[in-house]
């Protein structure tokens, strides 16, 4: 009967002892802030197993060094803090890869140097309990002091713990981890959106400083060319009296001298409707006045405009008009366009050749509705494709 008796109240130990360490894994399982999980394991398992003193040494694989790790239980922090025990000097004592836990050492079973670091702790017996995780060697879990040594099934229990201690560990490691990585993130973020706003505000600061200097740019051009216009329009006046006689008769050299002036004067005076609609273009004040024009009539006042300065040149202004319908359009705009056109190919043919003006009807398509097409055409070798 005593004996039952005996083996049933080891049994019961023995199932609290599973029931703790269930409890422990549950608890420990979520737990990601890394110094309340030292503190809280190596509490928890000194109270298991009934020992004076529990710490966890994680290993340095950069320096093969143990680390101890604060808090522990009945262990100061300021002596955890300070420790980092060789990994080589505690292998001629126990080799955690091929003989397992280290159970029930006593200090006098070390050597000098091993004793040297076992000292401050005052240790009387010592196990310890590799730590491992996936299959790689993480640290180890020392239990000290426990009256009587630790028993075969005192060492399974904490065997069995020290897998979940890993977990637990590498888990909140990793949390660590991520929690350091996110603040440093989030420190990149703040610093890159505080430049990402001081280039914004340069930005909108040379952006509006553009835009006041383009004002003033099309300001300067619209005050010039108006005041161009006035001397101009006396010199083109007086030019025109000269040529029609009424100052008396002339020679023909002076005439011939009179007829470059004026047509020099007529070329100034586009430059400055150039320059005026230049400036109606950017500030968005360009106005059309479509009406029903003569498309015949718009060529033909184009081309006689720039006659003269295509003969000047050795130049010769045909045109080539098929008959065509009244077009919807600003005639002032039109014929502004193709004086433009004219103009450059007048401009850059070479002496001897022709500058011809096209028009011909084009009926309406699926795609498009009946046009006008106007055509100039030089004797230049033209654009090349590649810079159109």
């Amino acid at each position: 009967m005593t004996e039952r008796l005996a083996r049933l109240l080891r049994w019961r130990r023995r199932y609290r002892k599973l029931e703790g360490l269930h409890e422990i894994s549950q608890a420990f399982s979520a737990m990601t802030d890394i110094q309340e999980t030292f503190g809280r394991l190596t509490s928890r398992l000194a109270q298991l197993v009934g020992c004076e003193k529990c710490v966890i040494c994680l290993y340095e694989p950069e320096t093969r060094e143990f680390v101890c790790q604060a808090p522990g239980y009945h262990v100061a922090d300021e002596l955890l803090k300070k420790i980092r025990y060789p990994a080589d000097a505690l292998r001629p004592a126990w080799n955690f890869r091929t003989q397992g836990p280290m159970v029930n050492k006593r200090p006098e079973e070390f050597n000098e140097e091993q004793r040297a670091f076992l000292r401050p702790f005052g240790v009387y017996n010592l196990t310890e309990i590799p730590l491992t995780y996936e299959g790689r060697f993480i640290g180890k879990i020392s239990i000290a002091n426990k009256p009587g040594g630790l028993s075969e099934n005192d060492v399974r229990l904490v065997t069995v713990f020290a897998a979940q201690v890993a977990v637990v560990i590498q888990n909140a490691r990793l949390y660590t981890q991520l929690q350091e990585s996110a603040a440093q993130l989030e420190v990149k973020v703040r610093t890159r959106t505080a430049e990402l706003e001081a280039t914004y505000r340069e930005l909108a600061a040379s952006h509006a400083r553009l835009r006041e200097l383009d004002q003033l740019k099309s300001d300067f051009l619209g005050n010039v060319s108006h005041e161009l216009r006035t001397p101009l329009a006396a010199i083109k006046g007086f030019v025109d009296n000269l040529l029609d006689g009424i100052a008396g008769p002339l020679p023909e050299k002076p005439l011939h001298y009179l007829a470059r002036i004026r047509d020099n004067a007529d070329r100034l005076s586009r430059m400055v409707s150039d320059l005026l609609d230049l400036t109606r273009i950017e500030a968005g004040k360009v106005e059309l006045c479509p009406e029903a024009l003569a498309v015949g009539d718009v060529v033909g006042d184009a081309a006689e405009s720039l006659r003269q300065v295509a003969r000047t040149r050795g130049l010769v202004l045909a045109l080539d008009l098929a008959p065509c319908p009244s077009a919807w359009g600003d005639p002032d705009k039109v014929h502004q366009v193709l004086t433009n056109l004219v103009s450059n190919a007048v401009k850059f043919s070479p002496r001897g050749g022709q500058v011809t003006i096209t028009t011909r009807p084009e009926p309406a398509t699926a795609e498009s509705p009946a046009i006008i097409r106007l055509e100039v055409r030089d004797t230049l070798a033209g654009i090349p494709p590649e810079d159109l």
